[in-house]
């Protein structure tokens, strides 16, 4: 999978933009603040529809600018399609060679990627709520029709706690609904879990590759136990039945698969709060490049979109990063503030200048 050519108009500072991006690595450089994790939070909005730094569409259209586009040509086993994201007060929209897909897993069939950027640190340090976003996100990556059972468990979750605070409690109506959230969330769970174990191998040696540290290690802590898919639905129903008055009395879904986290060790000791944020950083980083690598298994090759290269690794790691990165055969996006980081190891690359919005070669 390769971004060919890149369209921007009406996103945040940059001014129109055109570009030829076929080159394994395309390098957008220059000072802080000129536009450069724009550029980033653009091709991750087309290939996701989500920006990694705001919720708001709003955000991302340039001031005095009523809508905002993105287009992308996509090259991927000698297919082409021209990918367009438009942004307005109405929403987003999102259309294949001009046309809206029937079904938004058809759209992500045709674009994915994977994001780095300064802020996921929290991946680690933060909420859990963050690191099984991460999660459903590698699952998508892999398989992007994994989206639609994460928006049926959770209209399924939204309409039990409609009923959780009606006046009106019906009973049966209840159990016919957490039969479904039963199996919904065992899917989830199940998924989940296998994502995770599939996840660690690769996450271990990708951290032994950039930091010479192979004590490492990810675990998915669920509350619907390591069965079959049939054993968690059973186990997830007897937890709602047995939570409910306090469900009831509380207003809100206290048990399943949306409090599960993401566990990750270090040094045999739980990251989220020994890891410096140094190790940290690093961490984060493994996580994502584990996600790349599982994908190509699965023969996926999502771009890998790497904000602020500058003040996230040492000399030594960049080094090393850039080499892995060489050995996957994927497309970077890279934004940096010296192209003296990455001085080694790239031949195929493109550099871009980024001063004021404006991008120059």
């Amino acid at each position: 999978m390769q971004l060919e050519k890149l369209q921007i108009q009406g996103y945040r500072n940059l001014r129109e933009v055109s570009l030829d991006t076929s080159a394994q690595f395309v390098v957008f450089y220059g000072d802080n603040g000129q536009g450069k994790t724009n550029l980033i939070e653009a091709i991750c909005s087309l290939a996701t529809l989500k920006s990694f730094r705001t919720h708001r569409i709003s955000d991302q259209i340039q001031w005095g600018a009523s809508e905002a586009y993105v287009r992308g040509t996509i090259v991927d086993q000698g297919h082409r399609r021209k990918l367009t994201l438009s942004l307005s007060k109405e929403g987003r929209k999102a259309t294949i060679d001009g046309k809206s897909p029937n079904r938004l897993a058809e759209y992500f069939e045709s674009i994915r990627a994977v994001v780095f950027a300064p802020e996921h640190v929290e991946l680690i340090r933060g909420v859990p709520e963050g690191r099984r976003s991460f999660v459903d996100r590698g699952c998508f990556t892999l398989q992007p029709s994994y989206l639609a059972l994460v928006r049926e468990f959770k209209r399924l979750l939204s309409q039990r706690a409609v009923l959780l605070r009606s006046d009106r409690f019906d009973l049966a109506h209840m159990e016919v609904l957490e039969n479904q959230l039963a199996c919904s969330g065992a899917r989830i769970s199940f998924k989940r879990r296998a994502f995770v174990q599939a996840l660690d191998k690769p996450f271990v040696e990708l951290h032994t590759q950039l930091t010479g540290c192979s004590d490492v290690g990810i675990r998915y802590r669920g509350s619907l136990g390591e069965g079959s898919e049939e054993e968690q639905a059973e186990i997830y129903r007897h937890l709602l039945a047995e939570k409910r008055q306090d469900e009831r009395m509380r207003g809100k879904n206290l048990v399943g698969p949306q409090r599960d986290d993401l566990l990750v060790s270090l040094n045999q000791q739980n990251a989220r709060y020994f890891a410096s944020q140094g190790q940290a950083r690093a961490l984060v980083l493994s996580l994502k490049l584990a996600e790349l690598d599982l994908a190509r298994r699965h023969g996926a090759k999502p771009l890998f979109l790497l904000d602020d290269l500058s003040s996230e690794l040492d000399a030594k790691r960049r080094q090393k990063l850039v080499e892995i990165l060489d050995e996957k055969a994927l497309q970077v996006f890279v934004s940096t503030t010296s192209l003296k980081i990455l001085e080694k190891g790239l031949e195929n690359t493109l550099k871009f200048q980024v001063v004021e919005g404006g991008i120059s070669q």
